[in-house]
């Protein structure tokens, strides 16, 4: 009796076996080729991240100046200076770009910075003044148009119902023209001008803003951006009688605080999206 209970449960045992064994590939099939039935076919793995994209914006800059300087301030320990200034302008921007992780992108871009007026003010004390009084007052006006060319990173922090925030830098170049420099000289009835000139210098930009999703080609970007731009400096400048009056005047560690609008399309195709299986 034993020994038939024991041949019995063998004989279970092995039948199991075989039964698991003939119907393991076919499930195994079924999976893979379009999972359990109402169910959903396997997808691939997911598409890269990677790719590139164009981008354009526009937006406002607004400069600021950190000092100013010609040769007469060295000659002539009373120069004060009272204002140096410049007014907000509007930049065009192109860039193209290459998403290298769904975190991680780089880009190039070069803008067109329009005209931004500067004004200057210095007052200093000289004894051979028309006034009489000593006092002496120059006012500065110019025109300074530049362009920025930045080779820029970011990283993006995550994705929350299609908004994207991220941060970011840059490096590059300032090309910046100053053009149209009048100094007034009213005490001394004196007007000079200083010829057109433009100067090269290294630029670097941190970035901090939100992108928005609009397709999944499409990105909406509003940005803020801190630039240091360097110095821009004017040619030789000559009184109106045209005598030669000092070697140019410095406009000092321009600086500016740009609100950025702009539009991300990005190359790579949409991911195919499965659908449950019939």
């Amino acid at each position: 009796m034993n020994t038939n209970r024991s041949s019995y449960s063998l004989g279970a045992a092995l039948g199991s076996a075989i039964v698991l064994a003939l119907c393991a590939p076919a499930m195994a099939a079924d999976i893979y080729d379009g999972g359990l039935k109402g169910g959903y076919d396997v997808p691939p793995p997911p598409p890269s991240d990677r790719g590139i994209y164009f981008k354009g914006y526009v937006g406002q800059a607004n400069s600021e100046v950190g000092s100013m300087f010609n040769e007469g301030y060295a000659e002539n320990s009373t120069f004060q200076i009272y204002n140096h200034d410049m007014k907000t302008s509007v930049l065009y921007g192109l860039g193209i770009g290459w998403q290298a992780r769904h975190w991680l992108r780089f880009d190039l871009t070069g803008e067109y910075r329009g005209d931004a007026a500067f004004f200057g003010a210095d007052s200093y004390r000289d004894p051979f003044a028309s006034s009489g009084t000593g006092a002496a007052t120059n006012e500065y006006t110019a025109d300074i148009k530049s362009w920025l060319g930045l080779v820029n990173a970011y990283i993006d922090m995550g994705n929350w119902c299609g908004f994207t925030p991220y941060i970011g830098a840059g490096i590059g170049f300032a090309s910046l023209t100053v053009e149209g420099l009048k100094d007034i000289n009213v005490p001394n009835h004196g007007v000079a001008f200083g010829a057109n000139s433009t100067s090269t210098n290294f630029a670097w930009a941190i970035h901090a803003g939100v992108s928005y999703d609009v397709t999944p080609q499409m990105v909406v970007d509003l940005a803020y951006r801190y630039a240091d731009l360097g110095t821009a400096e004017s040619g030789p400048v000559t009184t109106y009688l045209g005598q030669y009056s000092y070697a140019g005047h410095q406009i000092k560690d321009i600086t500016s605080n740009d609100l950025l609008l702009g539009v991300r399309y990005k190359l790579q195709r949409e991911a195919v999206v499965y659908q449950p299986v019939k």
